[in-house]
């Protein structure tokens, strides 16, 4: 049972230690998580140990279940120095790709902000963020680098191209596609008020 097509195998064991890391320290076991996350204790323990390619609706699933950031989730340089928690260099940035949905997340934030994300997001053509809205406490905020997207928003559709920006509740269901035909690049903001 492995998806690690989505996901390079190095990529996906850091991502399970991170993600057990963050369970113990909650002093949770694979069943207390999986009440919270609504993910079953099976394909908890598959994601832990590296062997299953996590949706990332399961992550942000899981990131709500273990209250922390979604950027808790990315390999982030654990070297100390006087720039950390306050920039990211070009080569220290972490970056998970989810082929399913053609869509690839790059931190661009610093560690040390749970309450507001930073990220490039890369999308393939035709991809997007996936069949299914999502809704999250707090707000969501961009601006389209190159390419264009449709981002649909409760009942309401807005077609972005480069250059265009834009900023929204994120309570309200929300998604978006790549239209354009070729890759498209957007820096996406996510100011969360589920972590505490």
């Amino acid at each position: 049972m492995s998806d690690a097509d989505d996901i390079d195998s190095a990529t996906l064991l850091s991502l399970g230690e991170r993600i057990r890391n963050l369970r113990i320290e909650r002093e949770l076991t694979l069943a207390a998580l999986s009440a919270r996350s609504q993910i079953s204790v099976g394909m908890l323990s598959h994601i832990e140990r590296g062997r299953t390619s996590p949706s990332l609706k399961l992550l942000d699933r899981l990131r709500v279940a273990l209250g922390v950031p979604l950027a808790s989730f990315f390999d982030v340089d654990t070297d100390r120095n006087a720039e950390q928690g306050t920039v990211t260099r070009q080569g220290q940035r972490s970056t998970l790709l989810f082929s399913k949905t053609g869509l690839t997340k790059e931190l661009l934030s610093p560690p040390g902000h749970p309450e507001m994300e930073f990220f490039m997001l890369s999308i393939a053509v035709g991809g997007g963020s996936g069949p299914d809205p999502w809704r999250r406490n707090g707000e969501k905020a961009g601006y389209v680098l190159q390419g264009r997207i449709e981002l649909r928003i409760g009942e309401q559709s807005h077609l972005l191209a480069e250059g265009d920006a834009f900023q929204f509740d994120s309570r309200q269901p929300h998604s978006f596609q790549n239209l354009a035909e070729t890759e498209t690049k957007v820096i996406w903001i996510i100011r969360s008020s589920e972590v505490g």
